[in-house]
């Protein structure tokens, strides 16, 4: 292999060097993703969750709409023609409203719901390129031997231990 110049203590010292660094960038740079990650996930969720109590409660409010509907019938057929007429209408203008809030409440946690996601998917991608251009940039900054390497990965690991405290 030294003939192709090639030398085997700094193949393996690079070697090492390299599984190194994948091990420094696997706990500090993936690690730290995957959590924002399953954060952004749980906020997500927690939405959802939101948006399913918001539609249970619709339902609860439009099962009391029912029952007061049927409260208003049974007391229209107790007055007279002219007031049953007028209690009618009371009812599907009550009932057209309650329609109208449901549907502006279902939308709105809609449209939170994808304002969030858009939201945490641009900023998981603006983050993500963050952390490989800073990966790249000290990569191809310098040509390093063996004395660089090591102090840009104490470097690096120093500026990494003070940006998590």
């Amino acid at each position: 292999m030294e003939q192709l110049g090639i030398s085997g203590e700094n193949l393996i010292v690079q070697l090492i060097a390299f599984l190194l660094f994948l091990a420094v960038f696997w706990r500090f740079a993936l690690g730290p993703i995957t959590r924002m990650i399953d954060q952004r996930q749980e906020r997500i969720r927690e939405g959802l969750e939101a948006a399913e109590r918001m539609k249970r409660e619709l339902a609860e409010t439009q099962a009391r709409n029912e029952e007061i509907l049927a409260e208003a019938r049974r007391e229209a057929q107790r007055i007279v023609a002219s007031a049953r007429e007028s209690a009618e209408q009371l009812i599907a203008r009550a009932r057209e409203e309650a329609q109208q809030q449901a549907q502006q409440l279902i939308q709105q946690a809609q449209e939170a719901i994808e304002a969030e996601r858009q939201r945490v998917w641009a900023e998981l991608r603006r983050e993500v390129a963050d952390l490989a251009i800073l990966a790249a940039t000290r990569i191809i900054r310098q040509e390093l031997d063996r004395d660089r390497h090591l102090a840009l990965i104490e470097q690096a690991l120093a500026e990494l231990d003070g940006a998590r405290r």
